[in-house]
């Protein structure tokens, strides 16, 4: 399943159980301890600093950073430079984190370098850093060693205290679309999510900011831009699309995080050329995995991406109704996510997300379908393709870790 060996994923995962997975349980609500970069300055300190030895480009946002990541890192192969690209979740493989040159990093450099990354933390003595943090770094250590001119790092969580806002001079911050999400840890107004996400600018550095949802959002990364000396440019017209005929083809939320990455390419004055662009694989950003009858996956974890992901079925596949294999992760808002789907259904399969330590919201969803007189179906668990409707479209979405069902049974 998409290059996924478990006995190599199991050995690099075995490296750092020792070191506590804050994206286990992103519903409980951290303290600074937790959160910090503290801890950061002494890992960096002890790889020998490599981020400052890579331009990087730093991208927030509730929605699309990680796909605006993929367009970035193919746009600066398009352009002629090596680059890395640290990105999370993942959807298979932990290998999708840590990609070169738009390739999945191959595993015997991926445990490598993770082994030696592993044991100089062990013993320098230094204690209490995340799994996270041991791969934000690692990420970079292997970047250097590749010979990356560019690294492109997306945030975990929020911006302001997310370990990668250790990085104090990248060469463009970019913020993607904002809206609620991680309410629990962020803030509970979209001005407040946007005040973590707009951390990660910095004094005098350029700031690609898509088109937002909210205006409370886009008035305060203007005003923080603003107060940093930063120059604030938006993309780029979707007219700019006709130069690049497989991004015509994309839904309109891709081709907007690709018009984002492309006004990247403008920050950094280089000319990346259409003839040398291959279009990134991008899991779980509304990726066919099969044709006929379509099946989908998405990792919509929020109303306003399951909104825009409905919007994309509509225009993709005219007239057809997809079975949503629905699973949602606790303290998301279900009924926002149900809601913006229903257009797109007909029927709902209730499940639980593939990730038990985050808790799910299948009681609330079955309630939601009972209420509306919704078609719907509860698998708490979904065990392969004899589980699922025959030749028909589906639709695999709710979070990273209902994609990845997907993924696995059609992958």
């Amino acid at each position: 399943m998409r290059g996924l060996d478990p006995h190599f994923e199991q050995r690099f995962f075995d490296l750092f159980n020792a070191y506590y997975d804050l994206e286990a349980n992103t519903a409980r609500r951290y303290g600074q301890g937790e959160y910090t970069l503290e801890r950061m300055a002494a890992l960096a300190k002890l790889a020998g600093n490599p981020e400052r030895k890579l331009r990087i480009i730093h991208v927030a946002g509730t929605k699309g950073k990680g796909s605006t990541s993929f367009f970035i890192g193919a746009l600066l192969e398009a352009a002629g430079k090596r680059c890395g690209v640290f990105t999370s979740p993942h959807l298979t493989t932990v290998r999708e984190r840590f990609q070169l040159d738009g390739d999945w990093i191959p595993y015997p450099v991926l445990l490598d370098a993770a082994e030696e990354w592993e044991r100089q933390v062990l013993e320098s003595g230094i204690k209490g850093a995340t799994l996270f943090e041991m791969m934000t770094v690692l990420a970079l250590r292997i970047f250097v060693d590749a010979g990356c001119e560019y690294a492109v790092m997306e945030t975990g969580i929020g911006g302001l205290l997310d370990a990668t806002n250790y990085v104090q001079s990248p060469v463009c911050t970019v913020i993607t679309p904002i809206s609620f999400d991680h309410t629990q840890l962020l803030g509970d107004t979209v001005a407040k999510i946007a005040a973590q996400k707009a951390g990660i600018i910095k004094p005098g550095v350029p700031v690609v900011c898509s088109h937002q949802p909210f205006d409370e959002a886009e008035a305060v990364i203007i005003e923080t831009a603003i107060a940093s000396g930063c120059p604030l440019m938006t993309p780029e017209l979707e007219a700019a699309c006709r130069h690049w005929p497989e991004i015509t083809i994309l839904p309109a939320f891709l081709r907007e995080n690709f018009l984002t990455a492309l006004r990247v390419m403008e920050v950094l004055r280089l000319k990346p050329r259409p003839a040398a662009f291959a279009l990134p694989e991008m899991p779980a950003r509304f990726e066919c995995v099969r044709e006929t009858p379509p099946v989908i996956l998405d990792a919509a974890h929020n109303a306003d991406s399951a909104r825009r992901l409905a919007e994309a079925l509509a225009a993709a596949y005219p007239g057809v109704k997809f079975t949503v294999v629905l699973g949602v992760v606790a303290g998301k808002d279900c009924e926002g996510i149900f809601q913006a789907l229903r257009p797109a259904a007909s029927e709902f399969i209730l499940t639980n997300p593939e990730n038990p330590q985050k808790g799910s919201e299948l009681e609330g969803l079955r309630a939601l379908c009972v209420k509306h007189g919704v078609p719907h179906r509860v698998l708490p668990s979904i065990g392969g393709a004899a589980d699922l409707p025959e030749d028909e479209p589906l639709l695999f979405t709710g979070s990273f870790f209902t994609a990845s069902a997907g993924a696995r049974i059609f992958g």
